[in-house]
């Protein structure tokens, strides 16, 4: 019985040239001890047209994918879905965009790799049926392969029979590094470590900082490092000479303090998070027949300094609200591109400014009147977390819609209002990350009571 991990990967791509292409969508599936303990799906923002012909395979179209993070947003969480583990799919196919697209953002990417349809060529090579009909006949589901979850889910069950219940020794022919003397140098120190959250840095022997961490629980995740087959942890490890940490007492200011750090720092192991984003507004701009129209850009921190800032599905959700609330036209709100009058499932009633029906004027009142609406409604609030020790607090401070920093508070001490806040507060930059992960938080049902609206006559 095989002990290894593999991660099962499938993608969508779109073609660019015959050598080379960019994702639009991506699962990942890891199995360690033959059982799946995670899965990982997500569409992708590719920067460039989707044709018609993969639509029509797919599914997918350039609206779907126009608020989907862009690569390198997601690099990180492949890269650690794929660490120690056998990277399977069906073809080479998945192992060269994922190569393209680490090479795109700087980054060198070599991984041990398996190909199913080597190994079906070679389990059944008299057979002639096609793959769906041979995997019916070897009583594998056949589910929708033209999009990653089924088609990783597919795989998947070709991994089980080819592989992990074969009675054969299969040798994949994978080199690793054997790295226990690297562990048992520094096994005091990192048992030393807590599983607690918090921030981790490695540093070398200049005291210069080259990766920076966060982790749910520290200990396990520094350790991981050192037991990792990843050539790139290797020489991380190995590179490093002295390790530091800060301990946060939630997972969310964990994930905060590491993107300040990395944008501060720039560690050269890093890759997520180093290059600034500009942040997604919503800009207004009057057409050739008078019309205010509506449209989501990116926009340059300093001429955005009193801007909201929304990650992709905020923003559109936010537009999509407003379009709504103030019965502005889908196709001006750029959700709509089809010829003549507006038939937006979500907005039925377009008020025809579209089609020339409505006079500019009331229209663009309207739409100064809901660019008010969004100047006005920004978002002031306390994230109440965990402290770092018994009787404390800590919080995470939104102002005007912008994330001012965190800070700790002991049980004792009272916040009586808003302002109490700031003399406990570590003040740290709004970035388009922070705004993504804070976003993240508050979406989730279960975050919902740790808010704390500061206009509420009750804080804490």
């Amino acid at each position: 019985m095989s002990q290894q991990s593999y991660a099962i990967v499938a993608v969508n791509t779109v073609a660019v040239t015959e050598h080379f292409h960019r994702l639009i969508e991506i699962s990942v599936i890891r199995i360690t001890n033959q059982m799946e303990v995670e899965r990982f799906t997500s569409l992708l923002n590719p920067q460039m047209h989707i044709g018609a012909e993969l639509t029509e395979v797919t599914g997918l179209d350039d609206d779907m994918v126009r608020f989907e993070p862009v690569f390198r947003e997601i690099a990180e969480e492949i890269l650690r879905l794929l660490e120690g583990a056998i990277l399977v799919s069906f073809s080479d196919l998945a192992y060269r965009v994922l190569r393209s697209e680490f090479k795109k953002i700087g980054y060198k990417f070599v991984n041990p790799t398996l190909y199913i349809s080597k190994l079906v060529n070679e389990r059944f090579p008299e057979e002639s049926m096609d793959l769906r009909g041979l995997s019916e006949h070897v009583g594998i589901p056949v589910n929708d392969l033209n999009r990653c979850d089924g088609m990783a889910t597919w795989t998947a069950a070709w991994l089980e029979k080819l592989v992990l219940n074969s009675n054969q020794n299969e040798n994949h022919a994978v080199e690793y590094y054997d790295r226990r003397m690297l562990y048992q140098q520094r096994e005091m120190e990192l048992n030393s470590l807590q599983r607690k959250p918090g921030v981790y840095y490695f540093k070398d022997s200049n005291d210069a900082i080259i990766y920076v961490g966060k982790a749910v629980r520290l200990r396990d995740r520094v350790k991981s490092h050192f037991n990792s087959k990843l050539e790139r942890e290797y020489t991380l490890c190995e590179e490093t000479d002295d390790i530091d940490f800060v301990y946060t007492g939630s997972n969310l200011i964990a994930e905060l303090l590491e993107s300040d750090e990395i944008k501060l720092h720039h560690p050269k192991y890093n890759i997520a998070q180093k290059k600034p984003t500009a942040p997604f507004i919503i800009a207004s701009k009057e057409n050739k027949k008078g019309y205010l129209q509506l449209s989501i850009i990116r926009k340059d921190y300093p001429d955005s300094v009193n801007e909201v800032y929304y990650n992709r599905n905020s923003v559109a959700e936010k537009l999509m609200e407003v379009c709504k609330e103030y019965n502005l036209c889908p196709k001006f709100s750029g959700f709509h591109r089809i010829q003549g009058k507006c038939n937006h499932e979500k907005i039925s009633n377009c008020p025809s400014a579209c089609m020339g029906e409505e006079d500019p004027e009331l229209y663009n009142a309207r739409v100064k009147t809901a660019l008010k609406f969004l100047e006005s409604n920004l978002n002031n609030f306390a994230i109440k977390l965990k402290g770092r020790k018994e009787g404390e607090m800590g919080f995470v401070l939104v102002r005007d819609g912008v994330y001012a920093g965190f800070g700790f508070v002991g049980m004792n001490d009272q916040i009586a209002s808003p302002e109490d806040f700031e003399n406990y507060l570590v003040h740290k930059t709004h970035s388009y990350h922070t705004t993504r992960i804070i976003d993240t938080f508050i979406r989730k049902p279960q975050n919902k009571s740790k808010i704390i609206y500061l206009d509420s006559d009750v804080l804490v």
